[in-house]
């Protein structure tokens, strides 16, 4: 056999190998030899394999009888790999087919142990074992210990990555002579472990990251000292002694990112002074650790990025002299000090994102005369500093992404014109790009202009980019078109101008740009055609995205000369039908994605002649069939999505003519049946969702005999019985899921022929009972995971679940009418998993279950009613839910054996008081997660917590009972990355500052403040760039500080400000944040009348980053004040309702218009009529109002209303003659009203004194308004001197002043009184010779933190 087998691979080398390792294809196509359902490319031919190529074999997700012969002896596999595949043991077959194996990877299994002398079959040749994500350290021992690697002599890499491990015992790598590379990560190791390393004598890379290291002792690597790389990223080290690195002369990449650690001793990495690659990102560094790093003459690369840095000098760099790359983003520099850098004449790279800059001073990069790449990313930079980046010669990569420039221009971009071939100015303020813009680039490559302001995109703006410009990216602009001549960049690859305005694009718009592969043009929702020779030019063309539009057909002319694209995305446009070879003759199409548009119809050969089809998308359309004839030609179709449809039925010929489909989403349409026939042939075929369907049984042999089948979905179906054949020789088929079904029973045959179920899931069916025999291990050899919940068992089904007792992990058997657990020995045997909530558990089956799954790691008895917990006798157990129950108090006793617990929830209970459990907590030294929350605790002290130094996640919220909350309550608990502290009604004071004291790794908070302000000072010790979510509610806060959240510099962060008193949000609450930052603002349940114009700009401005939920929870008044959040509401939330005034109460906001969003009380009588009063006849007196369009231009302060008074009985007291007077006076009121503003009109249109230049941020005043130093005296009534003469409509930030146009022209005529409107909103727009009026105010005095 082994000569024929090579014989065979000997034939295909010359087809499979030409100088490279070819892709990984099905092993059948390789040799007929390897007949099962892996994935095998052939490497190049090599002498000690006689000749013949190497071979790789990839089984992941595979799983084989026990039986059966899996690789054919001595067959030339170098590298195997079986991934997820269950073994709980080394598969014997893999080691006993004399195969010359160099690298093994069994990731990911469930491996407790090694097999005694296993790998001593390969110990020759393997260089490579790969056992991470197992279960090694898995054991009541806590050193792990086998002596399977001694004797692995030319092993070089060793991978333990996330097995549990504790410690190593010593002399467990002795005779791993050539170990270069060892990885320890995602472990439980506290110390490094030094003594367990002095085995192998060439490790190159020691690898530690995500462990629970807390400190780095004197010679902690003494033994290693061929190490050229150590990583302890993200463990808990606080200190490092000095000497710890000694004899490390060869280092070169120390990692020691996101510790604790802040300050350095001058001798900290005294002995790796050779390093060129240090890394102390996310720390809490707050002074730079120049001393420390003195002695690195060959530090090459420094990451002190996300610290808490505030100032910076050439002090701090003078030793620093051969850095070649230096990050300092996320920390709180506000200025670069002049001759910073002038020592670092090697410096290549630049990194200041993130910061506080805002001005960079002329000479602040003198020195870096070597600079190629200069990031300012989000540090509100106003203008380009083009004399600061003219001293860059070398300059060629320039980010200012997310800052506040606003001008563009050919001389302001001259300065860095020559070298640059990477410009990023996404995300500022630019409003236009004047011609020439960038005419002095010579070798410009990439430009991205995203997130701008720009609304006319004109092609002289791109002079000079005609040769060398490979990149624009327009996205997320104003874009309505694009005018001028057609773009002549010759060499773009690829253009982005999706999420603009774009209405048409002329057939000639790209005709000119040769070169493009890549075009994007999603979501310009305005966009209803595309012309039909818009892509004839476009021969490269590869990608192509119209997504997110408003198309309604598309021609079949259109992609006629396409023959290059590889990827198409129509989807989410409004397309009816899909027209005679549309796809035709494109033999590179891979991916066509048509979902979510109005598709009922498929035109026969709409398909036509696209062979190499990979990935075809229909879903949420409204396809009532689908058929083969739509393609003319069999395919090479995997993926096929015809999820929410309308289908009920699927020709014969709809899957047959696509051979090699692996995934088949057919969920949420009418399927009452799904033919056999279909996917019988379908050899490839790995996955099936018909969820959500409404099939009410499964035949026989209706998902049989099909080799690759991995995951069949059937939930959400109206199943009522399962054919004891339906799955039969299905072997590979190993998730399962028959939730929310009728079924009622299972036939004892209905697994039979699969070899491994990973996941069964029959949640929330009608069973009773199952067989006996159902999981019978002659029929299905391998049940790990099984999910009973929410059925009607009475009682457990054991027995049946007894026949997979080995191999058993998990069983859910939550929300049934369970009563009684058997105590017997070994009825519950290896079960690493159990769930039995909420079920109505008598106290003896409680007692029971405690005393009896020994090897139980997770237990669920949460929701049961116990009122007590006896002794644990469960070793192993590693997470407890009791919450829910009755418990009123804990005994010592209780948690003896448990000492391994890590996750203890004991919520919803009775506890009321937790002062001693300090002689519990002993027992749990390990514990990382407690839940105390919903009980009726009465006191916290300083000494509670004592004990629990590990813990990580900590939730004691909703105390109804508790009174007292000690300042140092929580310092037993330095190590918390997430608490959970609010909700206690009875707490008279809770002082934040000193709760949170000692708590710097707090990632996560929720907490309850008892003051009326909340502001930075009380939150100081968590703001910082590792915090992620802040959480602050209390019934008593009316007041939010604009520097409450300064500090917060991370990526992506949730803020909650849910059940106060807050009225109102101040304006630059969000101004400390990162522009960059992904935020959520969580606003449920407070007293929020409306949202601020100011606040509106501001979430506007961070439009797509910032995101408000909670809103419609708050009593919004509609009143005037409500105006510019109606119109802010209508494209971001449409749920919030008023509160007020009485008359639109309970109405949607956004559903009212702007004239009955008022402030006057003389119209807040009737929501729809007015009424009239009839003087003679037909004659009838109407109020007329006239309000100018104002837009203001700063923060507003709050207006007093007048109070009305009204007569005691409700009713008016005018008679009709009292309204005409009424009326006469008004009117004469009204005239001279309109004589004075046509007198101040003229006067200002006859002085000289018109306005020119750019608006300056403070005092901005449309032509036709009183503006400083006029003569006409006019007021708008109400308004106090010197201030804003009433509420804001729609603020624009003084930051954004310098961003409106720079002229505005004077329209001759007759004078309009336009309607009320905001500036950029619809109404504004539609009106012709309409200016706005902007009044000036003085900016306000709340301080501003960054």
């Amino acid at each position: 056999m082994y000569h024929r087998f090579c014989l065979l691979l000997s034939i295909l080398v010359p087809l499979l190998t030409s100088g490279q390792s070819a892709n990984f294809v099905p092993c059948s196509e390789i040799s007929p030899e390897l007949r099962f359902p892996c994935k095998c490319a052939l490497g190049p031919v090599e002498k000690q394999l006689d000749g013949n190529p190497s071979l790789s074999v990839n089984c992941d997700n595979t799983v084989f009888p026990y039986d059966a012969f899996v690789l054919p002896y001595g067959a030339p596999v170098t590298n195997f790999s079986q991934k997820w595949a269950g073994y709980q043991s080394l598969p014997n077959q893999l080691f006993a087919s004399s195969l010359p194996l160099r690298s093994i990877d069994l990731s990911g299994n469930s491996l407790r142990k090694l097999t005694e002398r296993m790998l001593q079959a390969v110990s020759t040749s393997l260089t490579e074992l790969k056992l991470a994500e197992n279960l090694l350290g898995d054991t009541l021992n806590p050193i792990f210990s086998t002596s399977e690697f001694r004797g692995l002599k030319n092993m070089r890499l060793l991978d333990l990555q996330g097995n549990g491990i504790k410690a190593i015992e010593e002399g467990i790598f002795e005779g791993c002579d050539s170990l270069e590379e060892l990885y320890l990560d995602k472990n439980e190791f506290i110390t490094v472990p030094s003594t367990s390393l002095n085995g192998p004598k060439a490790l190159k890379v020691l690898s530690l990251s995500n462990n629970n290291i807390d400190s780095i002792k004197l010679k902690s690597f003494t033994s290693q000292s061929s190490l050229e790389m150590v990583d302890l990223n993200n463990n808990l080290i606080s200190s490092i002694e000095s000497g710890a690195f000694s004899n490390l002369q060869k280092i070169r990449v120390l990692r020691l990112s996101r510790n604790r650690l802040a300050k350095f001793n001058s001798d900290i990495f005294y002995g790796a002074e050779n390093l060129v690659r240090l890394d102390l990102s996310e720390n809490f560094i707050i002074d730079f650790p120049t001393i420390a790093l003195k002695g690195f003459d060959n530090l090459r690369q420094l990451n002190l990025s996300s610290n808490l840095i505030q100032n910076l000098d050439n002090n701090n760099l003078v030793y620093l002299s051969n850095l070649y790359d230096l990050d300092l983003s996320r920390n709180n520099l506000a200025n670069i000090v002049p001759g910073t850098f002038l020592g670092l004449k090697q410096l290549k790279k630049l990194d200041l994102s993130v910061n506080s800059l805002r001005t960079v001073e002329d000479d602040a990069f003198e020195g870096l005369d070597n600079l190629e790449h200069l990031n300012l990313k989000d540090n509100n930079i106003l203008l380009i500093p083009a004399s600061a980046l003219g001293r860059l010669p070398r300059l060629t990569s320039l980010q200012m992404d997310y800052n506040r420039i606003a001008a563009l221009s050919g001389d302001i971009l001259r300065s860095v014109a020559d070298k640059v071939t990477h410009l990023v100015i996404s995300t500022n303020v630019v409003r236009e790009l004047p011609g020439t813009t960038f005419q002095y680039f010579k070798n410009l490559i990439s430009l991205d202009l995203r997130r701008n302001l720009i609304v006319n995109l004109n092609s002289d703006s791109f002079v000079g980019l005609e040769e060398t410009l490979q990149g624009l990216y327009l996205s997320q602009n104003r874009i309505m078109s694009l005018s001028g001549n057609t773009l002549a960049l010759r060499k773009l690859q690829k253009l982005d101008l999706s999420d603009n305005h774009l209405t048409e694009l002329p057939g000639t718009s790209f005709n000119l740009l040769y070169s493009l592969k890549n075009l994007n043009l999603s979501h310009n929702i305005h966009l209803t055609n595309i012309h039909d020779n818009l892509l004839h030019e476009l021969v490269k063309l590869e990608v192509l995205d119209v997504s997110y539009c408003g198309l309604k057909a598309i021609s079949s002319e259109l992609f006629l000369k396409s023959n290059s694209l590889k990827e198409v995305y129509l989807n989410h446009n409004s397309l009816s039908e899909i027209v005679d070879n549309l796809f035709v003759n494109m033999p590179n199409l891979t991916v066509i994605d048509l979902s979510y548009n109005n598709i009922s119809s498929i035109k026969q050969s709409a398909f036509a002649f696209i062979m190499n089809i990979k990935v075809l998308n229909l879903r949420g359309n409204q396809l009532t069939s689908f058929k083969g004839e739509y393609f003319n030609t069999g395919t090479s179709l995997e993926i096929l999505d015809i999820s929410e449809n309308q289908l009920s039925y699927l020709f014969p010929s709809s899957f047959r003519i696509h051979p090699r489909l692996k995934k088949i989403l057919a969920g949420k349409n009418k399927f009452n049946f799904f033919p056999a026939e279909l996917i019988a042939n379908l050899q490839f075929l790995e996955y099936i969702d018909l969820s959500f369907n409404e099939l009410k049984t499964i035949d026989e042999l209706d998902f049989a005999r099909l080799p690759r089948l991995r995951s069949l979905v059937l939930r959400n179906n109206s199943l009522e019985t399962l054919s004891e054949m339906a799955f039969h020789n299905s072997t590979q088929l190993q998730i399962l899921d028959l939730s929310n079904n009728k079924l009622e029973r299972l036939g004892e045959r209905t697994f039979e022929g699969l070899i491994r179920l990973k996941n069964l899931n029959l949640e929330n069916n009608n069973l009773v009972d199952l067989p006996e025999n159902v999981f019978e291990r002659a029929r299905l050899q391998m049940l790990e995971n099984i999910n009973l919940s929410k059925n009607k068992f009475d009682i457990p089904p054991l027995k049946a679940l007894q026949k997979q007792y080995f191999f058993l992990d998990s069983v859910d058997l939550s929300h049934n009418n369970i009563v009684d657990i058997p105590p017997e020995d070994g009825i519950m045997v290896n079960i690493k998993k159990l769930d039995l909530s909420y079920n109505p558990l008598s106290q003896q089956a409680v007692d029971n279950i405690f005393s009896e799954p020994k090897t139980v790691r997770v237990l669920n008895l949460a929701g049961t009613g116990t009122s007590e917990v006896s002794r644990l006798e469960t070793p192993f157990l590693k997470k407890l839910n009791l919450s829910n129950n009755n418990i009123s108090s804990l005994m010592d006793k209780t948690f003896e054996r448990t000492t391994l617990l890590e996750d203890l929830d004991l919520s919803g209970n009775e506890l009321f008081s937790i002062s001693g459990y300090s002689s519990i907590w002993r027992f749990l030294r390990d514990l990382k997660s407690l839940n105390i929350s919903n009980n009726p605790i009465e006191f916290i002290s300083s000494d509670d917590f004592t004990g629990l130094s590990k813990l990580r996640h900590f939730s004691l919220h909703s105390l109804s009972e508790c009174t007292k909350i000690e300042k140092s309550a929580f310092k037993s608990v330095g190590n918390l990355v997430a608490l959970d502290v609010y909700d206690y009604p009875k707490l008279g004071y809770l002082d934040v500052n000193g709760l949170l004291q000692n708590m710097p790794l707090l990632e996560k908070l929720n907490i309850e403040t008892k003051d009326a302000a909340i502001g930075k000072d009380q939150l100081q010790s968590v703001l910082h760039p590792r915090l992620k979510e802040l959480g602050i509610s209390g019934g008593r806060l009316r007041s939010v500080s604009s520097g409450t959240f300064s500090g917060i510099k991370g990526s992506d962060i949730i803020i909650r400000l849910t059940n106060t008193s807050v009225t109102s949000l101040p304006p630059a609450l969000f101004f400390p944040l990162p522009r960059s930052s992904k935020a959520t603002l969580d606003v449920t349940g407070n007293q929020l009348t409306t949202l601020g114009t100011q606040l509106l700009a501001t979430l506007e401005d961070r439009r797509g980053d910032l995101k408000v939920i909670g809103l419609e929870t708050n009593p919004v008044v509609c009143d005037c004040n409500s105006r510019a959040l109606r119109r802010w509401l209508s494209s971001h939330m449409a749920t919030v309702r008023c509160v007020g005034p009485p008359y639109l109460a309970g109405k949607l906001l956004v559903e009212i218009g702007d004239d009955e969003l008022t402030c006057d009380p003389n119209k807040m009588i009737s929501p729809t009529t007015t009424k009239s009063t009839t003087l003679t006849g037909s004659t009838r007196l109407q109020k007329k109002t006239t309000e100018p369009e104002i837009i203001w231009s700063m923060p507003v302060t709050e207006k007093q209303q007048p109070k009305i008074k009204t007569a005691s009985t409700g009713q008016s007291t005018l008679n009709n003659d009292d309204t005409l007077i009424i009326g006469i006076v008004g009117g004469v009121v009204a005239f001279i009203a309109i004589l004075i503003i046509v007198i101040c009109i003229i006067r200002l249109r006859m002085s000289s004194n018109q306005y020119r230049g750019p608006v300056s941020a403070g005092s901005i005043v449309a032509p036709g308004m009183i503006g400083s130093g006029s003569s006409c005296a006019c007021s708008i009534k109400g308004a106090p001197q010197g201030s804003a003469s009433a509420t804001a409509l729609y603020a624009i930030p003084p930051s954004y002043a310098a961003t409106l146009p720079h002229k505005v022209p004077v329209h001759q005529g007759a004078i309009r009184v336009p309607t009320y409107s905001t500036m950029g909103r619809g109404p504004y727009y539609q009106q012709s010779n309409v200016q706005p009026y902007f009044i000036a105010a003085y900016p306000s005095d709340e301080k501003i933190y960054r």
